[in-house]
Protein backbone atom coordinates (compact mmCIF):
# COMPACT_ATOMS: atom_id res chain seq x y z
CA UNK A 1 0.00 0.00 0.00
CA UNK A 2 2.81 2.41 0.87
CA UNK A 3 4.53 1.64 -2.46
CA UNK A 4 1.33 2.45 -4.35
CA UNK A 5 0.75 5.69 -2.42
CA UNK A 6 4.27 6.99 -3.12
CA UNK A 7 3.63 7.89 -6.78
CA UNK A 8 0.24 9.41 -5.94
CA UNK A 9 1.73 11.67 -3.26
CA UNK A 10 4.58 12.61 -5.61
CA UNK A 11 2.09 13.56 -8.32
CA UNK A 12 0.07 15.69 -5.91
CA UNK A 13 3.23 17.46 -4.70
CA UNK A 14 4.46 18.06 -8.24
CA UNK A 15 1.17 19.54 -9.40
CA UNK A 16 0.82 21.71 -6.28
CA UNK A 17 4.16 23.33 -7.12
CA UNK A 18 3.64 23.60 -10.88
CA UNK A 19 0.03 24.84 -10.96
CA UNK A 20 0.56 28.18 -9.14
CA UNK A 21 3.67 28.91 -11.22
CA UNK A 22 1.87 28.37 -14.52
CA UNK A 23 -1.20 30.29 -13.42
CA UNK A 24 0.94 33.21 -12.23
CA UNK A 25 2.74 33.30 -15.58
CA UNK A 26 -0.58 33.63 -17.34
CA UNK A 27 -1.94 36.38 -15.09
CA UNK A 28 1.26 38.43 -15.38
CA UNK A 29 0.96 38.69 -19.16
CA UNK A 30 -2.58 39.92 -19.77
CA UNK A 31 -6.19 39.32 -18.94
CA UNK A 32 -7.36 38.73 -22.50
CA UNK A 33 -7.65 35.29 -24.07
CA UNK A 34 -5.18 34.43 -26.80
CA UNK A 35 -6.88 34.77 -30.20
CA UNK A 36 -7.06 31.71 -32.41
CA UNK A 37 -7.08 32.24 -36.20
CA UNK A 38 -10.36 31.44 -37.93
CA UNK A 39 -8.66 29.70 -40.86
CA UNK A 40 -5.68 27.36 -40.86
CA UNK A 41 -2.56 28.39 -42.77
CA UNK A 42 -1.02 25.91 -45.18
CA UNK A 43 2.08 25.67 -42.99
CA UNK A 44 2.73 25.88 -39.24
CA UNK A 45 5.24 24.55 -36.74
CA UNK A 46 6.45 24.40 -33.16
CA UNK A 47 9.71 23.95 -31.28
CA UNK A 48 9.77 22.51 -27.78
CA UNK A 49 12.04 21.43 -24.95
CA UNK A 50 10.89 18.97 -22.30
CA UNK A 51 12.31 17.17 -19.28
CA UNK A 52 10.76 14.02 -17.87
CA UNK A 53 11.22 11.36 -15.24
CA UNK A 54 9.82 7.88 -15.90
CA UNK A 55 10.49 4.15 -15.34
CA UNK A 56 13.37 2.78 -17.38
CA UNK A 57 10.90 0.43 -19.09
CA UNK A 58 7.26 -0.48 -18.58
CA UNK A 59 7.20 -2.48 -15.35
CA UNK A 60 10.57 -1.29 -14.03
CA UNK A 61 11.16 -0.03 -10.50
CA UNK A 62 14.23 1.92 -11.68
CA UNK A 63 13.82 5.43 -13.07
CA UNK A 64 15.48 7.66 -15.62
CA UNK A 65 15.45 11.42 -16.23
CA UNK A 66 15.89 12.81 -19.74
CA UNK A 67 15.98 16.21 -21.45
CA UNK A 68 14.65 16.14 -25.02
CA UNK A 69 14.07 18.78 -27.71
CA UNK A 70 11.13 18.47 -30.07
CA UNK A 71 10.00 19.87 -33.42
CA UNK A 72 6.63 19.82 -35.16
CA UNK A 73 5.91 20.83 -38.77
CA UNK A 74 2.61 20.67 -40.67
CA UNK A 75 1.83 21.15 -44.35
CA UNK A 76 -1.90 21.00 -44.98
CA UNK A 77 -3.08 17.55 -43.83
CA UNK A 78 0.45 16.16 -43.36
CA UNK A 79 2.75 16.61 -40.36
CA UNK A 80 6.02 15.42 -38.89
CA UNK A 81 7.02 15.57 -35.24
CA UNK A 82 9.82 14.24 -33.03
CA UNK A 83 7.72 14.44 -29.84
CA UNK A 84 4.19 13.47 -28.90
CA UNK A 85 3.61 16.08 -26.19
CA UNK A 86 3.54 19.10 -28.49
CA UNK A 87 0.27 20.84 -29.34
CA UNK A 88 -0.25 23.37 -32.10
CA UNK A 89 -2.05 26.71 -31.78
CA UNK A 90 -5.37 25.01 -32.58
CA UNK A 91 -5.00 22.75 -29.53
CA UNK A 92 -4.74 19.60 -31.65
CA UNK A 93 -2.94 16.51 -30.41
CA UNK A 94 0.28 16.00 -32.36
CA UNK A 95 1.24 12.55 -33.61
CA UNK A 96 4.85 11.50 -33.07
CA UNK A 97 6.54 10.70 -36.38
CA UNK A 98 4.82 11.24 -39.74
CA UNK A 99 1.08 11.97 -39.61
CA UNK A 100 -1.71 12.32 -42.15
CA UNK A 101 -5.12 13.72 -41.29
CA UNK A 102 -7.69 11.55 -43.06
CA UNK A 103 -10.86 13.21 -41.74
CA UNK A 104 -11.73 16.37 -39.82
CA UNK A 105 -15.11 17.71 -38.82
CA UNK A 106 -16.57 19.56 -35.85
CA UNK A 107 -16.95 16.28 -33.93
CA UNK A 108 -14.59 13.78 -35.55
CA UNK A 109 -10.89 13.54 -36.36
CA UNK A 110 -9.17 10.53 -37.96
CA UNK A 111 -5.38 10.32 -38.36
CA UNK A 112 -2.83 7.86 -39.71
CA UNK A 113 0.67 7.95 -38.24
CA UNK A 114 4.00 6.29 -38.96
CA UNK A 115 6.97 6.38 -36.58
CA UNK A 116 10.23 4.63 -35.74
CA UNK A 117 10.02 2.30 -32.74
CA UNK A 118 13.55 2.06 -31.35
CA UNK A 119 12.74 -1.19 -29.57
CA UNK A 120 14.52 -2.03 -26.34
CA UNK A 121 18.22 -2.59 -25.76
CA UNK A 122 19.92 -4.55 -22.99
CA UNK A 123 21.71 -1.34 -22.02
CA UNK A 124 18.42 0.44 -21.24
CA UNK A 125 18.35 -1.02 -17.72
CA UNK A 126 20.42 -3.25 -15.46
CA UNK A 127 17.38 -5.55 -15.22
CA UNK A 128 17.57 -6.17 -19.00
CA UNK A 129 21.30 -6.89 -19.25
CA UNK A 130 21.01 -10.65 -19.89
CA UNK A 131 17.72 -10.64 -21.79
CA UNK A 132 16.77 -10.62 -25.46
CA UNK A 133 16.59 -7.21 -27.10
CA UNK A 134 13.48 -5.90 -28.86
CA UNK A 135 14.29 -5.11 -32.50
CA UNK A 136 13.77 -1.58 -33.82
CA UNK A 137 10.92 -1.38 -36.30
CA UNK A 138 8.45 0.91 -38.02
CA UNK A 139 5.03 1.28 -36.41
CA UNK A 140 1.82 2.58 -37.94
CA UNK A 141 -1.00 4.04 -35.88
CA UNK A 142 -4.61 4.64 -36.91
CA UNK A 143 -6.47 6.83 -34.42
CA UNK A 144 -9.84 8.51 -34.16
CA UNK A 145 -11.19 11.16 -31.78
CA UNK A 146 -14.84 11.96 -31.15
CA UNK A 147 -15.65 15.24 -29.41
CA UNK A 148 -19.13 14.55 -28.07
CA UNK A 149 -19.30 17.62 -25.82
CA UNK A 150 -17.40 20.93 -25.98
CA UNK A 151 -14.96 19.80 -23.27
CA UNK A 152 -15.15 16.00 -23.61
CA UNK A 153 -13.54 13.68 -26.13
CA UNK A 154 -13.32 9.93 -26.63
CA UNK A 155 -10.37 8.40 -28.48
CA UNK A 156 -9.33 5.04 -29.86
CA UNK A 157 -6.18 3.87 -31.62
CA UNK A 158 -4.53 0.83 -33.17
CA UNK A 159 -0.74 0.57 -33.47
CA UNK A 160 1.01 -2.19 -35.43
CA UNK A 161 4.52 -3.32 -36.38
CA UNK A 162 4.47 -2.85 -40.17
CA UNK A 163 7.86 -4.56 -40.73
CA UNK A 164 6.85 -7.78 -38.96
CA UNK A 165 9.78 -7.78 -36.53
CA UNK A 166 7.82 -9.23 -33.65
CA UNK A 167 6.58 -5.91 -32.29
CA UNK A 168 2.93 -6.93 -32.46
CA UNK A 169 -0.10 -4.68 -32.10
CA UNK A 170 -1.60 -2.49 -29.38
CA UNK A 171 -5.16 -1.15 -29.12
CA UNK A 172 -5.88 1.79 -26.81
CA UNK A 173 -8.99 3.63 -25.59
CA UNK A 174 -9.04 7.03 -23.89
CA UNK A 175 -11.41 9.59 -22.38
CA UNK A 176 -10.41 13.22 -21.77
CA UNK A 177 -12.08 16.18 -20.12
CA UNK A 178 -10.80 19.76 -20.40
CA UNK A 179 -11.26 22.22 -17.54
CA UNK A 180 -10.54 25.89 -18.21
CA UNK A 181 -8.90 27.32 -15.08
CA UNK A 182 -8.52 30.81 -16.50
CA UNK A 183 -8.47 32.52 -19.85
CA UNK A 184 -4.96 31.21 -20.47
CA UNK A 185 -4.67 28.09 -18.34
CA UNK A 186 -6.29 24.72 -19.01
CA UNK A 187 -6.28 21.43 -17.11
CA UNK A 188 -6.96 18.18 -18.97
CA UNK A 189 -7.97 15.10 -17.00
CA UNK A 190 -7.63 11.81 -18.86
CA UNK A 191 -8.10 8.09 -18.41
CA UNK A 192 -7.18 5.24 -20.72
CA UNK A 193 -6.43 1.57 -21.08
CA UNK A 194 -4.66 -0.58 -23.63
CA UNK A 195 -4.74 -4.16 -24.94
CA UNK A 196 -1.83 -5.93 -26.67
CA UNK A 197 -1.58 -9.06 -28.78
CA UNK A 198 0.63 -12.07 -28.05
CA UNK A 199 3.56 -10.87 -30.17
CA UNK A 200 3.80 -7.56 -28.35
CA UNK A 201 3.48 -9.23 -24.96
CA UNK A 202 6.16 -11.80 -25.80
CA UNK A 203 8.59 -9.13 -27.00
CA UNK A 204 8.13 -6.73 -24.08
CA UNK A 205 7.28 -9.00 -21.15
CA UNK A 206 8.28 -12.52 -22.21
CA UNK A 207 11.51 -14.36 -21.41
CA UNK A 208 12.73 -16.93 -23.91
CA UNK A 209 14.33 -20.20 -22.75
CA UNK A 210 17.78 -19.02 -23.89
CA UNK A 211 17.38 -15.68 -22.08
CA UNK A 212 16.22 -17.59 -18.99
CA UNK A 213 19.44 -19.63 -19.02
CA UNK A 214 21.58 -16.48 -19.29
CA UNK A 215 19.74 -14.45 -16.67
CA UNK A 216 18.61 -17.08 -14.20
CA UNK A 217 15.04 -15.82 -14.47
CA UNK A 218 12.20 -18.25 -15.21
CA UNK A 219 11.07 -18.54 -18.84
CA UNK A 220 7.77 -16.78 -19.46
CA UNK A 221 5.50 -16.84 -22.53
CA UNK A 222 2.61 -14.40 -22.01
CA UNK A 223 -0.52 -14.41 -24.12
CA UNK A 224 -2.60 -11.54 -25.43
CA UNK A 225 -4.50 -9.42 -22.93
CA UNK A 226 -4.97 -6.05 -21.29
CA UNK A 227 -1.64 -4.29 -20.81
CA UNK A 228 -2.39 -1.38 -18.48
CA UNK A 229 -4.83 1.25 -17.27
CA UNK A 230 -3.84 4.81 -16.50
CA UNK A 231 -4.87 8.30 -15.46
CA UNK A 232 -3.24 11.61 -16.33
CA UNK A 233 -3.33 15.31 -15.54
CA UNK A 234 -2.08 17.80 -18.12
CA UNK A 235 -1.74 21.48 -17.19
CA UNK A 236 -0.94 24.10 -19.81
CA UNK A 237 -0.62 27.87 -19.70
CA UNK A 238 -0.48 29.98 -22.87
CA UNK A 239 1.79 32.93 -22.16
CA UNK A 240 0.83 34.42 -25.52
CA UNK A 241 -0.14 33.16 -28.97
CA UNK A 242 3.31 31.66 -29.56
CA UNK A 243 4.65 30.59 -26.15
CA UNK A 244 3.23 27.97 -23.78
CA UNK A 245 4.46 26.08 -20.73
CA UNK A 246 3.00 22.75 -19.70
CA UNK A 247 3.34 19.76 -17.40
CA UNK A 248 1.90 16.25 -17.27
CA UNK A 249 1.68 13.69 -14.48
CA UNK A 250 0.52 10.15 -15.23
CA UNK A 251 -0.23 7.21 -12.97
CA UNK A 252 -0.83 3.72 -14.34
CA UNK A 253 -1.21 0.11 -13.29
CA UNK A 254 -0.17 -2.95 -15.26
CA UNK A 255 -2.82 -5.56 -15.96
CA UNK A 256 -3.23 -9.15 -17.09
CA UNK A 257 -0.16 -11.04 -18.41
CA UNK A 258 2.15 -8.09 -17.71
CA UNK A 259 1.68 -8.46 -13.95
CA UNK A 260 2.95 -12.07 -13.93
CA UNK A 261 6.08 -11.33 -15.96
CA UNK A 262 9.43 -11.74 -14.12
CA UNK A 263 10.38 -8.41 -15.77
CA UNK A 264 7.68 -6.57 -13.83
CA UNK A 265 9.31 -5.18 -10.72
CA UNK A 266 6.62 -2.60 -9.97
CA UNK A 267 2.98 -2.86 -11.01
CA UNK A 268 2.22 0.83 -10.36
CA UNK A 269 3.92 3.11 -12.88
CA UNK A 270 4.36 6.88 -12.46
CA UNK A 271 5.83 9.50 -14.79
CA UNK A 272 6.11 13.31 -14.91
CA UNK A 273 7.16 15.52 -17.80
CA UNK A 274 7.12 19.28 -18.31
CA UNK A 275 8.27 21.62 -21.01
CA UNK A 276 8.02 24.83 -22.98
CA UNK A 277 6.87 25.23 -26.60
CA UNK A 278 7.18 28.02 -29.15
CA UNK A 279 4.72 27.94 -32.06
CA UNK A 280 5.18 29.62 -35.43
Amino acid sequence: MQAAMGPILAAASWLSVLAPALAAAAEDVADVATPVPDSRPAFEGALGLQVGNAPQYLGSDLRTTALRPGIYLRWGRFSISTAGNLRNRYDDDVLRGFGAELLRSDDWRVQLGLRIDHGRQASDSLDLAQLDEVEPTLRSRLSTTWRFEPDWQLGAGWSADVLGRGGGSVVDLSLEHDIRLSQRSRLSVGAGMSWADQRYMAARFGISPTAAERSGLPAYAPGAGWRDIGFSLHLRTDIDRQWSVWGTASLGRLLGPTVDSPLTKQVTQFAVVSGVVWRF
